[in-house]
């Protein structure tokens, strides 16, 4: 599993022909094709018992700041690894992807921005609550991208990509509870 700029670095070594749910900001290499596959509106969720989840009013990244923040770890081992979300200084809990951030929020070791589609059956059943957040809404443009060199694509590759190319497989992807991550 590779995350982040992790996800590039695979394509770019060859350990893999498709990366689903990246972001364009990354696409460095020259023989890369790279689609939309859509948007992902990410949101600030924390357990009911977590302190943030009694503020009133939007919060501010201040008072985010204030409180671990659970973050996904970038997998990158060559490329520069990036991080999102995480102020200076800000206590994190760092973990190995999308579905442990869930769980950890889940259990209220911190808070952190997720997508919308993944919280939605934990916010409607009560256990994470979403919390309005300062500024613009966070959606990331999420892409899938593969190496198109001189040889055709594998079998594989061929029928992911045909795949890819319908609207309703990519709003599917869009709705899974793993997420998508860039």
């Amino acid at each position: 599993f590779r995350s982040m700029t992790g996800t590039w670095e695979a394509l770019h070594t060859g350990q893999a022909d498709l990366a689903i749910g990246v972001s364009a900001e990354r696409a460095v290499m020259p023989e890369l094709r790279l689609e939309p596959l859509g948007e992902i509106r990410f949101v600030m969720a924390v357990a009911p018992h977590h302190p943030l989840a009694q503020a009133t009013g939007p919060l501010c990244q201040q008072d985010i700041a204030q409180h671990r923040v659970v973050a996904v770890a970038d997998t990158a081992r060559q490329m520069e690894p990036m991080t999102v979300g995480i102020a200076p200084g800000q206590d994190v809990v760092t973990v190995p992807s999308m579905s442990a951030k869930l769980e950890a929020l889940l259990r209220g070791i911190g808070c952190g921005h997720l997508p919308e589609a993944m919280v939605r059956p934990a916010v409607e059943s009560g256990r994470l609550v979403i919390k309005a957040v300062e500024g613009p809404p966070r959606v990331v443009c999420s892409h899938y991208a593969w190496r198109q060199g001189h040889n055709p694509p594998g079998m594989a590759l061929t029928w992911w990509l045909h795949q890819l190319a319908s609207p309703k497989t990519r709003a599917a992807l869009l709705d899974l509870h793993e997420g998508l991550l860039l």
